[in-house]
């Protein structure tokens, strides 16, 4: 063993029986009544001094404001954290149904003639679903059931007056058999299909290019 093996051993056990010192005190003075309660005591303590030996800049002879910095350091990570997940496609396109929903609920007058329903389906689902009923058995699928079967189809149903769909569409093979098995549904229904197109329709990559110049023939 060398000396700087020697040296590093002795200083993780030093740090080892520190660690159970503070954690004794802790207990003594906590008293935790649980065995998760002495648990929650041990790894508070466990973290409290891994983060003091990984981040020795912020640990100063102030015992306050070593926790102080620690404690900054960990929400400055949460915060980092927390702007990557807000900022992410997948994670706004959520926020942006979720708060389009909110906007439609407040601002329409629902009554007992006039109710909102919402059916959590993402638009590769629906896809999937219709595409296994295709042809004559497009109405044996359980969108079917559960849009014209349960409410058209039986006495005392409530129909529904429009489908909302929060999907893009486009001119892709995809889509447009999607679509096409969508209106019957919606036919069978008496019900439009109301949703958006998506800007390659336009053979733009964006909306906000709509005020450009551009030659539709050529699309």
């Amino acid at each position: 063993m060398t000396d700087n093996t020697a040296r590093e051993g002795v200083q993780n056990l030093g740090a080892t029986e520190e660690t159970s010192e503070f954690a004794s005190l802790l207990l003594q003075e906590f008293k935790p009544k649980t065995e998760r309660a002495r648990e929650a005591v041990e790894t508070a303590v466990r973290t409290l001094a891994e983060q003091a030996l990984a981040q020795t800049d912020l640990v100063s002879n102030d015992a306050i404001k070593s926790i102080e910095s620690i404690i900054a350091a960990i929400d400055a990570k949460l915060t980092a954290q927390v702007n990557q997940v807000i900022h992410h496609p997948d994670f706004q396109q959520l926020e942006s149904a979720w708060r389009g929903l909110h906007y439609l609920v407040n601002n329409t007058e629902t009554d007992e003639q006039l109710k909102i329903r919402v059916l959590n389906i993402s638009k590769t689902d629906l896809h999937k679903t219709l595409k296994k009923f295709k042809g004559t058995a497009w109405d044996q699928s359980p969108i079917f059931k559960k849009m014209y079967e349960e409410e058209y189809g039986q006495f005392g149903g409530e129909p529904y007056g429009c489908l909302v769909g929060d999907y893009y569409f486009d001119q892709s093979p995809p889509d447009v058999e999607l679509l096409g098995e969508l209106s019957k549904v919606c036919a069978a229904m008496h019900a439009p299909f109301i949703s958006a197109a998506s800007p390659t329709v336009m053979g733009m990559g964006s909306w906000q290019e709509l005020s450009n110049p551009r030659d539709l023939t050529k699309i």
